[in-house]
């Protein structure tokens, strides 16, 4: 797990974060922060999508099973994507018809 303690130190710095101070903003305690930081535990999934959020990044950037470290910056496909995720099957292949249908629109010109 020596990709999620590393990244969890590389974006705690960046942000100017303390342990303690994380630990406030995420509400869990300073030493879990610590054992985070050494490897020695992983977080709850509600504890890691808070950790993200808060570090302007995604989960999958902080596991390690992505290399793009998508910022906060980009909130509304954040949210589409947290919320695509929530989808059934069904409603999910609806949702992809629309978009493909509006970027088709705004896409004209390109070819695929």
């Amino acid at each position: 797990m020596a990709v999620f303690n590393e990244r969890l130190a590389a974006l705690m710095k960046r942000s100017g974060l303390s342990q303690k101070e994380l630990a406030v903003k995420i509400n869990v305690t300073e030493s879990a922060i610590s054992y985070y930081l050494k490897g020695a535990r992983v977080p709850r999934s509600d504890v890691l999508t808070r950790m993200a959020k808060e570090l302007g990044t995604t989960t999958d950037y902080l596991l390690g099973t992505s290399d793009t470290e998508e910022k906060a910056d980009n909130r509304e496909l954040l949210y589409l994507q947290r919320n695509l995720g929530k989808l059934d099957p069904e409603r999910l292949k609806k949702a992809e018809a629309v978009l493909k249908a509006v970027f088709d629109d705004i896409f004209e010109d390109d070819e695929e």
